[in-house]
């Protein structure tokens, strides 16, 4: 089996939670069309770079224009890992956005609570 299809089998299941956390997010409205459209772009761009990976290798390899050695297999690791922290960190920004907006929400109404007292 090629690395490079090891590469994707491991990647491509964050890549579809990532993406469909983010239309989760985008169809429960915490999310706005240009946010949407952004981390979108940039976990297609992912996948297309990681799916693209084996014909730019072997395109810039026949053309002498690299003499590295292919993907070894703890480049696959390594490249998982960075995806793996990726999809971590996106999902620890929508946990803080989700309860920073929960903190303000709390805070206004608390604000009006006291100001009826008054």
């Amino acid at each position: 089996m090629s690395r490079y299809l090891i590469l994707l089998i491991l990647n491509i299941p964050l890549i579809v939670a990532a993406l469909l956390g983010i239309l989760v997010e985008y169809k429960l409205g915490k999310l706005s069309t240009k946010k949407f459209l952004f981390q979108t772009s940039i976990w297609l761009v992912i996948f297309a770079g990681l799916a693209s990976a084996q014909p730019i290798y072997h395109f810039l390899f026949s053309n002498n224009r690299t003499q590295t050695e292919p993907l070894s297999l703890f480049d696959v690791i390594q490249i998982t890992g960075i995806i793996t922290v990726l999809f971590m960190a996106n999902r620890s920004r929508i946990k803080v956005e989700t309860l920073e907006r929960r903190v303000q929400d709390l805070h206004q109404e608390l604000s009006i609570r006291l100001s009826e007292k008054e």
